[in-house]
């Protein structure tokens, strides 16, 4: 029992009887998360590079005209199937919390954000016989796990002229996994069994990003990113060290018309890094990862533009951590967002709805309705 608890803290467990999570989020450190604001999803995250509010680049401070503070939920209705049969599942979280603007004074803006990492929120049942005193007894084992890898950064960006900002931000590593697994006996004879952990994650990295505006109409980013590695403790002891990926990425936002502004970027992480750390632990490793996402902003009035504006994009990408060994999990996404103001244009409401499809043969499949909300205030 003890043994099958500890090969489960990272590696988890292949195809199960039951599943309440996403299927993808089961493996390795889980199911990555996306640093971004309400508004950035409604572009599938296309202007994640240039959204002040979004905690990808720290060079996209420079876009926040006044001290601002963004608070993002998000609720997700997803199918899921796989060889062992298919579930429906519905979560609710936050995933991104934002607080910065500019200083005043200076060329500078600084924030303070947290972000999800990874989500590790599942709930697996596996059915099986162990033999106990010469007789086979029907056994079946439940494991579940919460709480995922969260990431808190601070952010400082420096604007050089009106053409250029630079910024630099540090990122704390951390969060929590409380693992259980309870083994119940078809033979009332015996009783259940019930094992529980919790593991710890902690570690440090930097990003840097530069914003350039070669013209009025089309703009440039450019990301760089090293989250070094995670100490993984179980019960408060170190087990572990798992190695976190580099992250490299480049975007373009192009004003095409007054009204119409367009942007997309690409993400490379090298998450393969930390295969070796997983595999070590029972898992199937991880790959690296490649991101695409291209968005569109239609905005209705130039002076009031957080009043109704149309966002759409498409999103490509992905996913680290394979479900069976030598898989290649992908995902796939649209979307469509608006907005209001209120309170004399000091408050935005954001909402996105994006579809999802994920996938990884042979024979996972996943389709997840995902709708955010943001709420943005400038006192």
């Amino acid at each position: 029992m003890r043994r099958v608890l500890l090969a489960s803290m990272l590696a988890a467990l292949p195809a199960a009887a039951q599943a309440q999570s996403s299927e993808f989020g089961i493996r390795g450190l889980g199911l990555p998360g996306r640093a971004l604001s309400a508004r950035a999803m409604g572009t599938a995250g296309g202007f994640a590079l240039f959204d002040g509010e979004s905690s990808v680049s720290p060079a996209s401070l420079a876009y926040l005209p006044a001290l601002t503070a963004e608070f993002t939920g998000m609720s997700d209705y997803r199918t899921s199937e796989s060889p062992a049969g298919s579930a429906s599942i519905r979560n609710f979280r936050f995933p991104q919390f934002l607080v910065g603007g500019p200083i005043k004074g200076l060329p500078l803006s600084a924030s303070f954000s947290y972000s999800n990492y990874t989500t590790r929120d599942f709930s697996l049942a596996f059915a099986s016989t162990v033999t106990l005193n010469g007789v086979p007894v029907g056994v079946i084992d439940t494991l579940e796990s919460r709480g995922g890898v969260n990431d808190l950064r601070l952010a400082v960006a420096y604007r050089a002229s009106n053409r250029i900002a630079i910024g630099v931000a540090g990122h704390v590593i951390t969060g929590t996994n409380r693992v259980s697994l309870r083994r119940d006996f078809a033979d009332t004879l015996y009783r259940p069994a019930l094992q529980r952990a919790e593991l710890s994650f902690a570690g440090f990295g930097m990003s840097i990003g530069v914003l350039a505006q070669p013209s009025r109409n089309l703009a440039v980013s450019l990301l760089a990113r090293s989250d070094g590695h995670a100490s993984v403790e179980r019960d408060s002891t170190e087990v572990d060290r798992i190695d976190l990926p580099v992250t490299l990425g480049g975007g373009l936002r192009w004003r095409a018309l007054s009204k119409v502004d367009v942007a997309g970027h690409v993400l490379w992480r090298n998450w393969s890094t930390a295969s070796t750390d997983l595999t070590d632990l029972g898992g199937v490793g991880a790959v690296n990862t490649l991101e695409a996402a291209a968005g569109l902003e239609f905005i209705r009035n130039v002076r009031r533009p957080s009043r109704l504006p149309l966002r759409v994009g498409f999103r490509y990408a992905k996913l680290p951590f394979p479900v069976a060994a030598g898989g290649e999990p992908k995902e796939y996404g649209v979307s469509v967002g608006t907005g209001f103001s209120f309170a004399a244009d000091r408050g935005i409401l954001s909402v996105a709805l994006e579809r999802t499809w994920r996938s990884e043969d042979p024979g996972f499949s996943e389709r997840a309705w995902i709708l955010t909300t943001g709420v943005s205030v400038r006192p």
